[in-house]
């Protein structure tokens, strides 16, 4: 009977990277769904053998992590989550007992993503078990070294010819999102790096397998006669250029992260080889490293350098937005310090702790070790670091005792490609990414068997330990997995189709009763298809209000804060549907949702909207100025919220924070409500702050210049442009038009020394030229 696990096996890892690296939903799945019908596959194929199961190094500590995620979704009573876990307990805190009702809540912010990952980091751990399993074999061992390496070739010759044909689609027909940078199949420069970062040590040692054996006596030319007579010169030839193109497409692929990790990488590869094998050699690693050079050469230099050089201001000052998010995370590590937020949820917990002024989502921490710890807490990283820390020492043990020089090169190369992905993650998130973190388990086993697969044997074919094998137990666990990525992934696949649907039409009160019914069928089977997501259950308190069963949209409401109480506007809408007797609490949910989130500009006006309706303008007045204050994209929707409340000057002076830009802003907007001496009010005084703002900008005197002269008041015009030069005398613009005004008025001297001062500004500027020559 033919095998089915290794061509299973071996699709599992063509797939991960070559389904745009696995970082969707059906790709995931897919990947988790191969892995658990490979272990099956190699249960039963082996049920009947007297083949014995390996003992697998590390396995203690993956089953404890494991055991950690699988925990965290439990539901456990609210009490015993305060005493374990008192940050989740915070989270959860503003809704308990609403509506009188004791639920049990998990030890995660997000039990669907708790569950994702936990299927997803299992899966890999499955892998891991088999590959040291299936690799103990050398005839298996050695084949899918050979295969992976002309993977990883294939991917960086297509990677960069994409990069020069279609840089903007991938596989040339897929268009990559506005802010990604694709390379190869992913959408992210920095995970094709990591991917490459773990699999160019593999072709290299290949490359010094295959190389001609020389000795010390031999000419020069002697060697390379020998090199190109060499049977498996070829093989050589091409390993060689598989190893300069695959480094090439990393610098081509602009990954600060991965060119300097890849770099390190290979000067580990080196060190590790020179003292292994006395006779190395120097040629070969200098001709890789010119190879490489004048590959990029060929490229250009300049976009990397201009990469590098944004890292950094003129003045020095780091430009890099990862700093920020680093620091931000010591407060969110300290809340959830022992058992961590839940595996998965750094998008979910990371706004309540950002200071950033920015409305960006950071769906990761851009530092593998800081997401393990604000995820798993101490525990989750000391387990992971356990685990890294047994392969590491078991492969380094194995160098120093195996003899096999094809042994020896994998070893140094597993432990290059472990190396060089360890150092990345320490500048971002290889680890999250589908088919990066299936490789690193992947290259944990390759290493665990290049050191304890015997490819010389009579007896015994691996050095590892022999167990018993629970095949029973192996499928109770196996299958049940397997159901349950098919039943979650497929039922999330499912409801986002259904919730799609629903989605297409907008809701209004205006809508007819058996219309909103309709649509309260299409989300209740998207609630019974992804039961865990909040999203769902929140469009279901909207209809529910909509049909005026305000008691059920509130259990709603509730239901879907169960599920996501991180959420802000799960919160806010609680709290606007809380009985007037409950107004206390419907202040604290409100106030506390307006800082949960990752749309937390909405939730500003939410929260100001709410006070006023209560009757608490001062409030209202103060989130406003606050929220305007961290976040100042609000300032565009100030002006309309401010004449829709019919906000007095006094008030609007208040909310407005002291910055020019914001007061431009409002005073634009009037100025097309048609209220002309308030927006000359805000327009003027916009430039009280001038010395608040970092940078000046002419548009902040161009504005009050224009309006001006719309108005046909030339002095105060004029007075602005006189402002302005005071502030940017060297913009020549201002000069130009002060210029145009003296040689309106009959004033030529005085129009000739501006004019002269724009062209000392500007002397390649002809207009201006040609306005000073028509001066007599």
């Amino acid at each position: 009977m033919r095998s089915l696990s290794y061509p299973l096996f071996l699709g599992t890892l063509f797939f991960a990277p070559l389904a745009f690296g696995s970082v969707e939903t059906w790709s995931i799945a897919l990947v988790e769904i191969l892995i658990f019908l490979t272990s099956l596959a190699y249960c039963f194929e082996t049920r009947h053998t007297s083949q014995a199961f390996l003992k697998v190094p590390g396995i203690l500590p993956l089953f404890l992590l494991l055991l950690l995620m699988w925990l965290q979704v439990i539901p456990l009573p609210p009490a015993l989550v305060k005493f374990i876990a008192p940050g989740i307990y915070q989270a959860y805190a503003p809704i308990l007992g609403i509506q009188d009702t004791t639920q049990w809540i998990p030890l995660t912010v997000n039990q669907k993503s708790t569950l994702l990952e936990a299927l997803r980091i299992t899966s890999y751990v499955f892998f891991y078990v088999l590959t040291v399993q299936l690799l103990s074999r050398k005839e298996l061992l050695g084949k899918t070294i050979k295969i992976i390496a002309g993977l990883a070739t294939a991917i960086a010759f297509f990677a960069v010819l994409q990069k020069f044909t279609s840089p903007d689609l991938i596989y040339w027909f897929r268009s990559a999102p506005e802010s990604a940078s694709p390379v190869g199949p992913w959408i992210y420069r920095n995970h094709y790096a990591g991917f490459m970062e773990l699999l160019f040590p593999l072709v290299l040692a290949l490359f010094f397998f295959y190389r001609p054996k020389f000795s010390n006596q031999q000419s020069f030319r002697s060697k390379l006669v020998s090199i190109f007579s060499s049977p498996a010169s070829n093989i050589q030839f091409f390993l060689g250029f598989s190893v300069i193109l695959i480094l090439s497409s990393i610098f081509i692929g602009l990954s600060r992260g991965g060119i300097i990790a890849a770099n390190l990488g290979l000067f580990f590869f080196l060190i590790l080889l020179t003292r292994k094998s006395s006779n190395s050699g120097r040629t070969l690693p200098l001709a890789f490293f010119g190879s490489v050079l004048l590959a990029v050469t060929w490229f250009g230099w300049d976009p990397i350098l201009t990469r590098f050089n944004a890292t950094t201001t003129g003045t020095g000052a780091l430009t890099d937005g990862r700093l920020l998010i680093w620091i931000d995370c010591a407060p969110l590590i300290k809340d959830f310090l022992f058992t961590g937020s839940g595996f998965g949820t750094f998008i979910n917990v990371f706004p309540q702790y950002s200071t950033i002024p920015s409305s960006l989502i950071y769906d990761h921490a851009h530092n593998d070790y800081l997401e393990l710890i604000t995820d798993g807490g101490i525990i989750g990283f000391l387990l992971a670091a356990w685990f890294v820390i047994i392969v590491f020492r078991n492969g380094f043990k194995k160098l120093s005792l195996r003899r096999e020089s094809f042994s020896i090169l994998l070893i140094i190369g597993g432990l290059t490609s472990l190396f060089s992905i360890l150092i990345h993650s320490f500048t971002d998130f290889n680890m999250h990414n589908g088919a990066n973190g299936l490789y690193f388990f992947f290259l944990c086993g390759v290493l665990i068997s290049a050191g304890n697969t015997r490819i010389h044997y009579r007896n015994r074919a691996t050095l590892l330990q022999k167990t018993t094998p629970k095949w029973k137990l192996s499928y109770l666990i196996a299958l049940p997995l397997l159901l349950a990525a098919i039943s979650f992934q497929g039922g999330i696949l499912k409801a986002k189709q259904q919730y799609r649907e629903a989605s297409q039409m907008y809701l209004s009160p205006q809508l007819s009763e058996a219309v909103l019914q309709k649509q309260l069928s299409k989300i209740n089977k998207a609630i019974q298809l992804d039961p865990l997501e909040g999203l769902y259950s929140s469009y279901k308190g909207t209809l529910f209000s909509y049909l005026e069963q305000n008691e059920s949209a509130l259990t709603s409401y509730l239901q879907a804060a169960h599920k996501d109480p991180l959420e802000g506007a799960y919160l806010q809408e609680i709290g606007l549907f809380l009985p007037q007797k409950d107004n206390e609490l419907a202040s604290l949910l409100m106030t506390e949702g307006s800082k949960r989130g990752l749309n937390k500009e909405q939730f500003i006006f939410v929260l100001a909207e709410w006070y006023l309706a209560q009757d608490e303008r001062q409030q209202a007045i103060a989130v406003l100025q606050q929220g305007a204050e961290r976040f100042p994209s609000i300032a565009k929707n100030l002006p309309s919220f401010f004449l829709f409340y019919k906000f007095s000057r006094e008030e609007i002076i208040t909310s407005l924070p002291p910055q020019t830009s914001t007061w431009i802003t409002l005073g634009t907007f009037l100025e097309k409500a048609g209220q002309l001496e308030e927006s000359e009010y805000y327009r003027s005084h916009a430039l009280d702050y001038l010395d608040r703002e970092e940078t000046i900008k002419p548009g902040y005197f161009m504005q009050l210049y224009s309006f001006y002269r719309k108005q046909k008041r030339t002095d105060d015009a004029i007075n602005t442009l006189k402002l302005g030069i005071q502030w940017l005398p060297d913009y020549a613009r201002f000069h130009i038009y002060l210029g145009d005004y003296y040689k309106q008025q009959n004033i030529p001297y005085r129009a000739k020394e501006e004019y002269e001062q724009a062209l000392m500004l500007e002397p390649g500027n002809e207009k201006i030229r040609k306005r000073l020559q028509s001066i007599k």
